[in-house]
């Protein structure tokens, strides 16, 4: 009896595991789902059909490490993050931040690019009026204005104290002998030379020679100053960092960072359905500045032909993490990160960035 029994648990112990590794081979062997959207340079739907760009060299290259067979299915950005919080896709390979919001519907890889977001804004929409005035007025303008009648009167009354006594008729006593003798400065250094005031005295002479080479010496440096602070910077537009979305109309895309951003800093704005339709505004002058992602943006005005419209400014902000996502407590995250970060840890990663003008 108790052999019987013995029998009986080893026959079902077999079927079990035979079971079991079916099972096992079916899931590896099922096709994966990979949601998927138009986002150059990350992922790049060809006229045939074909997917390239950066995510999906680097999603390719796992999954032939793990040996995962799949197939790509596109969504808009909002069907993507429905189909993931339903489960629809298994990985989506999207360069999607990672955010508190995200983090508590899907489950992200280590992130594989690490970037920031960007303001694009109109070159047209500079007023280059308001923009001379303003740096007219400038406290730079100002310094150097004061520090060159500084200089001037200086000389001027170096040569007044020299020629007050014996040259009074051209530099005279005084109040009047001072101004004389700044006027007098200032048409030697301008090499003007209207020839009214001259000093007669060796003391003044001299000093006339060592304010004609200094004036040389001088000049340079003051023009370079006064110029630079009254010449208009093509770049220097009415936004010029986060701090300025306030004071303009300002887009995002709907669903992203950018917009994100925008929200949570209280910034008023408004949403459109995809990047290219963002710039094309922007170009067309119905708003004043776009919110997103810098490297996408970039890429994307470069392919639009629109770069002698748009710009993207210097300043950057809020650091963005791209990582795959996938659904919830889903079990191929702790199978993909290993690779994922072996893969990004190698040159090939440095080749692929590379080829689309991006750096690590």
């Amino acid at each position: 009896m108790l052999i019987r029994s013995l029998v009986i648990l080893l026959l079902l112990s077999i079927t079990g595991i035979r079971d079991l590794n079916a099972q096992s081979a079916e899931n590896e062997n099922q096709k994966l789902v990979i949601g998927v959207k138009h986002t150059p340079p990350f992922i790049i739907k060809q006229e045939s059909g074909r997917y390239t760009g950066i995510s999906v060299a680097l999603w390719e290259n796992i999954a032939k490490e793990l040996n995962l067979d799949f197939e790509y299915r596109e969504y808009d950005l909002n069907g993507l993050l429905s189909a993931l919080k339903h489960g629809e896709v298994d990985v989506c390979i999207n360069p999607l931040t990672v955010t508190s919001q995200r983090v508590e519907q899907f489950d992200f890889t280590q992130p594989f690019f690490i970037t920031n977001l960007a303001i694009a804004v109109d070159k047209t929409q500079q007023n280059k009026w308001l923009s001379f005035l303003s740096n007219f007025f400038s406290l730079q303008f100002l310094k150097a204005i004061l520090l060159l009648l500084l200089v001037l009167l200086s000389f001027g009354v170096l040569v007044w104290l020299f020629e007050r006594r014996r040259n009074q008729e051209e530099f005279g006593p005084g109040m009047r002998g001072i101004w004389n003798g700044l006027w007098w400065s200032a048409v030697t250094m301008t090499t003007v030379g209207y020839g009214d005031k001259s000093p007669k005295t060796i003391g003044g002479r001299v000093v006339a020679l060592i304010w004609m080479f200094t004036a040389i010496i001088i000049i340079s440096g003051f023009t370079a100053s006064i110029a630079s602070s009254l010449t208009v910077n093509e770049l220097e537009f009415a936004v010029k960092g986060p701090k300025d979305l306030k004071k303009v109309h300002t887009l995002a895309v709907k669903a992203s960072s950018g917009q994100q951003y925008l929200e949570s800093n209280n910034i008023a704005h408004s949403v459109t359905e995809n990047i290219k339709q963002a710039l094309q505004q922007l170009a067309n002058e119905e708003v004043n500045a776009v919110v997103y992602d810098e490297p996408i943006m970039k890429y994307t005005i470069k392919n639009m032909g629109l770069g002698s419209k748009v710009a993207v400014i210097p300043s950057k902000f809020a650091t963005q993490y791209y990582g795959f996502s996938l659904p919830k407590n889903s079990e191929l995250r702790s199978r993909i990160t290993p690779v994922l970060l072996s893969e990004i840890n190698g040159r090939e990663w440095t080749v692929i960035l590379e080829e689309y003008d991006l750096e690590r």
